[in-house]
């Protein structure tokens, strides 16, 4: 493994640097991520051309108490509060990826299978992003201009659960320009989980039983350590955003400055890119995904493509 570092860099000319890769407003659009709704400040938008927010499926509008599994494509029914009713078919799906090339579907990565096959995994819940529920954002704020202009080059990385309202942050890490560590902790879920998602997050219910940080800690720490100026750089970085209920316009991608051969939607994963630019293998399979590690990758990753220019 090679470590790109940039101690021998100027941090304020890091910052300059990274300028021209910050994502626009109509690639954050693109991208879904979370936009201020100036309407209400605790709540957040997204782009609906790119993002679904209506509850659908084949064009067939559904009904407020049901929602579409985003693992397995059925429709099932909650209460009130969200959570799946008992007596639908258990989640049949498949936790790897099948992709388009040459005009055919490979088969999946999980199993091996036919891209058609039924799904090689079963969860005793249905899951779906409830993005009509944007509630709860904070947006990061000015600060005074640092004597050198660097408002701070950072990466960030989520470990996610799925709850009765979707994706929530379970780990949050942030690194420094020089890969450093400068703030990780667990996140006591707001929702009921429904699926720990343990073979990526590397998490279970008995590593949070004693964590009381809230989602509302992180945002305080994540706002006082940012500016709006600030750099986050992040994989897919959005739904990472999201999962923190943070809104935060001055971003850098690395799925969009790696873009993938066949454009929007598809997107390159972070392992691929890892090992095509950098010649090192990340997220060893059977291994949950580590934060730090990934969030090292993305900063390491801007470095590399800064020092091509």
């Amino acid at each position: 493994m090679f470590l790109y570092s940039t101690k021998s860099t100027d941090e304020a000319a890091l910052y300059r640097q990274m300028q021209s890769y910050i994502l626009t407003p109509q690639q954050q659009d693109l991208n879904g991520f979370p936009r201020q709704n100036y309407y209400n400040k605790d709540r957040a938008i997204i782009n609906s051309q790119n993002v679904s927010q209506v509850r659908s499926n084949s064009g067939v509008k559904l009904a407020s108490d049901k929602r579409l599994c985003d693992r397995c494509g059925a429709i099932y029914q909650v209460d009130y509060r969200g959570m799946p009713l008992s007596g639908d078919d258990p989640c049949s799906y498949h936790w790897g990826r099948s992709y388009q090339r040459r005009g055919y579907k490979t088969p999946y990565t999980c199993c091996n299978r036919d891209s058609n096959a039924k799904g090689c995994t079963a969860n005793e819940w249905h899951i779906s992003e409830n993005l009509e529920n944007l509630t709860g954002f904070v947006r990061t704020t000015g600060k005074a201009q640092p004597p050198d202009g660097n408002y701070g080059v950072y990466a960030l990385d989520c470990e996610m659960c799925y709850t009765t309202e979707g994706g929530e942050a379970l780990r949050v890490t942030v690194i420094s320009s020089e890969c450093k560590t400068v703030y990780e902790t667990l996140i006591k879920p707001i929702n009921p989980v429904l699926d720990y998602n343990t073979r990526f997050s590397g998490l279970t219910q008995y590593d949070l039983r004693y964590i009381n940080t809230t989602m509302k800690d992180v945002q305080t720490t994540l706002l006082n350590m940012f500016s709006d100026k600030t750099i986050v750089i992040g994989h897919s970085l959005d739904g990472d955003l999201r999962a923190l209920r943070l809104i935060h316009d001055t971003v850098i991608d690395t799925s969009v400055v790696f873009p993938h051969s066949q454009g929007p939607p598809f997107k390159r994963a972070l392992k691929t890119l890892c090992q095509e630019y950098l010649k090192k293998t990340i997220q060893k399979d059977g291994v949950g995904h580590n934060c730090a590690e990934d969030a090292i990758s993305c900063m390491e990753l801007m470095i590399w493509k800064i020092k091509q220019h």
